[in-house]
């Protein structure tokens, strides 16, 4: 039996003196609302309504439970108010300051014609994992080891020059320099942005470049895209990214020889609820905002 509208019931006959336009005021056919009445007696225990030929109105009894049954009535009204507002409030996502706006706003609308309202918030990884992990953000896209990821996009060295060759870290070497055209990166440097300033991404790049004899301070590391951004268009340096921020920088891509460098994204956040309904909705368009081709499987 659903207790809350048996109390309806009740409360609306006390209000309109009869069955018939309590329920005619609930919307519902008169049997429906003196069904309820009956498993409301039922389940009380004593008569609720006084029936004669004509008319039926509350007994005493029911008259002693109007008051209690109208404040069920009222707070169940409020929480179904506050489940409307929590379902309209949006779902926050930490994701990774490179992302591009335009690619956000077509995440944003996939997400709402699957009925899904989403807000970003545009931080970089240690950050995106703290919100979540304090539950500031709902849902987090979080920087991971490739075997960890739902989503890879592969790294490369973006410049200001167009090149139609892939990076050998040996072509950097400072000695190279002067070579002629064939060495115009000697020398260059590699900036990492904080969304690779990671373990699982800095110190593999650092290992292939000692090896193949760059110097340490050809791996800066940047405070900014924006500052790392500005040291490639004035000194010519090369920036570790994926090819759709460099494509969004309006720099030239290229991916690395012989060094399988990638991002690895997953979702995370305190509800499984909220993560599996984010990745249900946007899966294909978070993919393309990050500069991975596809979900993996």
């Amino acid at each position: 039996m659903d207790l809350i509208a048996a109390y309806r019931v009740l409360v609306e006959i006390d209000e309109r003196g009869s069955v018939t336009r309590a329920a005619a005021a609930l919307d519902v056919a008169q049997s429906v609302a003196s069904r309820r009445i009956l498993a409301l007696e039922r389940q009380l225990g004593a008569p609720l309504l006084e029936r004669n030929a004509r008319h039926a109105v509350l007994t005493a009894f029911g008259r002693d439970l109007v008051p209690s049954a109208r404040r069920l009535v009222r707070l169940a009204d409020e929480v179904e108010l506050d489940a409307e507002r929590a379902r309209l409030r949006p779902v926050t996502v930490a994701v990774p300051t490179g992302c591009s706006t335009r690619d956000l706003a077509v995440t944003v609308a996939a997400g709402r014609a699957a009925g899904l309202r989403l807000e970003f918030r545009a931080e970089p990884p240690p950050r995106r994992a703290e919100l979540a992990s304090t539950l500031a953000v709902r849902v987090a896209v979080l920087a991971v080891p490739v075997d960890e990821a739902e989503w890879v996009a592969e790294l490369g060295a973006a410049g200001r020059r167009p090149s139609d060759r892939a990076l050998r870290l040996e072509a950097l070497r400072p000695s190279r320099r002067g070579r002629g055209t064939r060495d115009a990166d000697a020398g260059a440097r590699i900036r990492i942005a904080p969304e690779d300033d990671l373990p699982h991404l800095r110190d593999p790049l650092t290992r292939a470049a000692y090896a193949a004899g760059l110097l340490p301070g050809q791996l800066p590391v940047d405070a900014s895209v924006t500052s790392a951004l500005a040291a490639v268009l004035a000194d010519g340096d090369l920036l570790l990214c994926t090819r759709a921020e460099a494509h969004d920088l309006g720099l030239h891509w290229r991916p690395f020889t012989g060094l399988p460098l990638a991002r690895g994204f997953a979702l995370g956040g305190d509800s499984a609820h909220d993560v599996d309904a984010v990745r249900a909705a946007v899966a294909d368009e978070l993919a393309a905002a990050l500069g991975a081709e596809a979900p993996r499987a």
